[in-house]
């Protein structure tokens, strides 16, 4: 009988466990558009209509919107840069949001768009925030591309390219779920410094 419940109680751990390494598992990351990125993006919800609106100094472009309200964002060559820089060309994204108390908001810094968020409670969130920071997913990466869900944070494998010699470089890229930002250096797996592109 004892013997029984050991080997009971044996299975069972060994049940436990590969349930708990299966969960911790990596995925592979979604290969988004940023335009489509944003739609999995979850904002606080101080925020029931939003959208991302591209300026290229020109014109004002909603790319994508939520909720019923209609939008109308400006923005002028004299307001304050958003993200993700056209170059050379010019142009940024920004995020534009009525809130609960009917008022307006650009969101164009990452502390502005942390607020958003909330919450970093998505892998897309997580994801677009470490594009904020210039990493990104490179197909040539092998090892990466990658991400686990843990209780408090993402980790995912991601890289970034250099330019001015030409450097491919895998990071692992920890962000909390309160936006806490982090990145470590996984090794350069491309070099060649005699290959530079000018952006």
């Amino acid at each position: 009988m004892r013997k029984t419940f050991l080997l009971i109680f044996l299975l069972f751990s060994i049940f436990l466990f590969s349930q708990g390494d299966k969960n911790n598992a990596f995925c592979l990351l979604p290969k988004l558009e940023i335009k489509d990125l944003v739609k999995k993006i979850k904002p606080s919800k101080n925020y029931k209509n939003w959208a991302l609106v591209y300026y290229d100094f020109k014109s004002n472009k909603i790319l994508f919107q939520k909720g019923k309200k209609k939008l109308s964002p400006t923005r002028s060559e004299s307001d304050y840069y958003g993200f993700f820089p056209c170059i050379p060309g010019g142009c940024y994204s920004y995020f534009y949001a009525i809130d609960k108390n009917n008022q307006e908001k650009y969101i164009t810094r990452e502390k502005d768009i942390i607020n958003f968020f909330g919450e970093v409670d998505t892998v897309e969130e997580a994801l677009f925030i470490a594009m904020l920071n210039g990493y990104g997913i490179d197909e040539n990466n092998k090892s990466g591309n990658i991400y686990k869900e843990l209780n408090d944070e993402f980790i995912l494998h991601l890289s970034k390219i250099s330019y001015t010699a030409h450097k491919r470089e895998a990071f692992i890229i920890t962000i909390k779920k309160t936006g806490e930002f982090n990145a470590k250096s996984d090794g350069v797996y491309h070099y060649d410094p005699n290959v530079r592109i000018d952006i």
